[in-house]
Parts: C-alpha cells; sequence; structure tokens
C-alpha cells in the first residue's frame, strides 16, 4: 500500500486531535507528520516536512486557510479542506483542493478523500511516461475535484468527473449525472461555467455546457449536433461552434 505523509492545521487543538485518530483509524499508510494550530508557523515548517498532503482548516484567526495557501504559493502537495463552513465550498474548488470535508468529518469520506488522493498519486505515475502526458496531466485535474451544486434542499457535492452536461433554464441549471441522476442548482449556467470550462467542459450554446470527457459523437450541421455518453443529443450553435472545434482539436 503506498505509504503517504500529512500535515494538518486547524486552530482548535480538539479538532487536530480528532483528525489525527480518524486518519489513523481509516487510513494507517497515512502518517501524520506534523500538527500545527497557528498557520504562519506551519508556512515556515511546509518546506522541512514536504508533505503529500496538507489537511488544512479556513476560519482560523489571523490567517485563514486561503490566506495561508496565498503566501504558500503553487504548493507541491494536495489540499485537503476541513471546516465547518459549507459556504467556502467554491472558493476551495478554485484553489485546486483535491476535497472538501465538512466538520464534524465522516470516516468514511475521509477514506473516500484518501482514496482520491492515492488514485491522483498513482495517476500521475502512470500518464509520466505516456507521450501525451502534458495534455492528460492537465486535463485530468478534473478526475479529482468536487463542485458545490446549490438546490433549494442544500450544498450537495458532485465530483466533477460524474458530471455529463449542464443545462440553463433561466436562473436554474439543471446537471445530468452519469448514474443517471439530475440536480437542479439555484445558480446560472455562467456562474458554473467560469469553474468548470478550464477543467475540459465547452459550452456550445448559450443554454449548455457539456463535459469533453463524456462525449461520444458530433453530427455535421449548420451547428451541428453532439451525442453525449449517455445518449442525450445537444445542439451545436453557431456562434459556439468555432470555439467548439478548437476545444476538440479541429481547428
Amino acid at each position: 500500500m503506498m505509504k503517504l505523509s500529512a500535515i494538518l492545521v486547524d486552530d482548535e487543538r480538539a479538532s487536530l486531535d480528532a483528525l489525527r485518530v480518524k486518519i489513523q483509524k481509516v487510513a494507517p499508510n497515512v502518517e501524520v507528520v506534523q500538527t500545527f494550530q497557528h498557520p504562519r508557523e506551519a508556512l515556515h515548517e511546509l518546506g522541512r516536512y514536504r508533505p503529500d498532503v496538507l489537511f488544512l482548516d479556513i476560519d482560523m484567526p489571523g490567517m485563514n486557510g486561503f490566506s495561508m495557501l496565498r503566501e504558500l504559493g503553487t504548493p507541491d502537495f494536495e489540499i485537503i479542506f476541513c471546516t465547518a463552513y459549507g459556504q467556502y465550498a467554491i472558493d476551495a474548488l478554485r484553489v485546486s483542493a483535491l476535497d472538501f470535508l465538512l466538520k464534524p468529518i465522516h470516516e468514511h469520506e475521509l477514506r473516500q478523500a484518501i482514496d482520491r488522493l492515492i488514485q491522483k498519486r498513482q495517476h500521475r505515475e502512470t500518464i509520466a511516461q505516456s507521450p501525451q502526458a502534458d495534455y492528460q496531466t492537465t486535463s485530468s485535474n478534473a478526475l479529482f475535484n468536487k463542485i458545490a451544486v446549490s438546490s433549494l434542499r442544500g450544498l450537495t457535492f458532485v465530483p466533477v468527473q460524474d458530471i455529463i452536461r449542464l443545462e440553463a433554464d433561466s436562473n436554474y441549471t439543471t446537471f445530468y449525472l452519469i448514474d443517471g441522476k439530475k440536480i437542479v442548482a439555484t445558480k446560472t449556467l455562467k456562474d458554473f461555467a467560469d469553474i468548470l470550462e478550464p477543467l475540459n467542459f465547452v459550452r456550445i450554446h448559450r443554454s449548455s455546457l457539456i463535459n469533453l470527457n463524456h462525449l461520444s459523437e458530433y453530427i455535421r450541421g449548420e451547428g451541428g449536433t453532439v451525442i453525449m455518453c449517455d445518449g442525450s443529443e445537444v445542439e451545436v450553435s453557431r456562434r459556439e461552434k468555432q470555439h467548439f472545434f478548437e476545444r476538440i482539436g479541429l481547428t
């Protein structure tokens, strides 16, 4: 089993201790090499420990988790946020966090996050030998992120790779997922396009955003039509056709 090292940063000692115990229980292959209650101290010490993953609280006095990451620059390790506040989920996605865990942290969610960490490490090692490694490294970032989808019921955290397409309906957006489920979100398509387009999604119509990883076929026409992996057919507008072709390498 792959051995990994972790650092925990949280201003509450009780939260640090509880998380350490849960990590030891669900993932004995992950060694917690150090914990910090002060983000500034963690900033100075991260280079010495060089962890594989940083479990980071967000709402901390003096310096919050996002401020700490801004000072850190581009980390060479993964970030898993641990917080009691769900409203930070979209900000976490914007900084390419591997996962976002809500306190109190459930063991099965922690296990899933660590499994994604292992998968990402293994995936990177595999594609490092591929002649298409540069492209794959960029596009594969989407495999390991979640997006927070706000609905009338609350927040749903959806793995980006599970999204086939999004469809606009006035000020709402419908998500179509690979398991056949649909989620109606209380935000506009543009809100989600700004987040998802860097993750191998493309706007093909003013009311449609598709995941190129789930594109099965393109049928020629004035704008054309795409067929997705679930068999759904989505119109490509004349306005977006050229941009769509550029994204799939048909310039």
